[in-house]
């Protein structure tokens, strides 16, 4: 009997296990913000990595890493990455769950290139 409970409790412990592995922020489906700004990084150094989470999540944010060349949002969900992205002009695209800004000053510098760049490879990470 024993060993039947311990066989149940490590196959459960397996399937929690394995469905989170697909979890980004906050339990979301996806990479993180941070995954993001990673995967990112061999293509053009993002640099001066920062998580400021803090001041984005009354706006339905759960995760924010900025960098000098881009500040990446990983939203809630796509609907809220669309209403967060909407009517911000040029300086913002949204990807799934993902908003990509570059409103900060050094971050206006970024050239369009790396930003097409950044944005192929988001695109790539989630699948769309």
């Amino acid at each position: 009997m024993i060993r039947i409970g311990h066989t149940v409790l490590t196959a459960v412990t397996a399937l929690a296990v394995f469905a989170a592995c697909g979890q980004g922020a906050s339990g979301s489906s996806g990479p993180s913000a941070q995954e993001v700004v990673d995967n990112l990084n061999p293509l053009f150094p993002v640099g001066n990595q920062r998580d400021n989470t803090e001041s984005c999540t009354s706006a339905g944010c759960s995760q924010l890493i900025t960098t000098d060349a881009v500040s990446v949002y990983r939203m809630r969900d796509e609907s809220t990455a669309a209403n967060f992205a909407d009517g911000l002009g040029d300086a913002v695209e949204q990807i799934g769950p993902f908003v990509l800004s570059y409103s900060g000053s050094e971050q206006q510098l970024t050239p369009s290139e790396m930003r097409a760049a950044y944005a192929r490879q988001v695109r790539a990470l989630v699948g769309g």
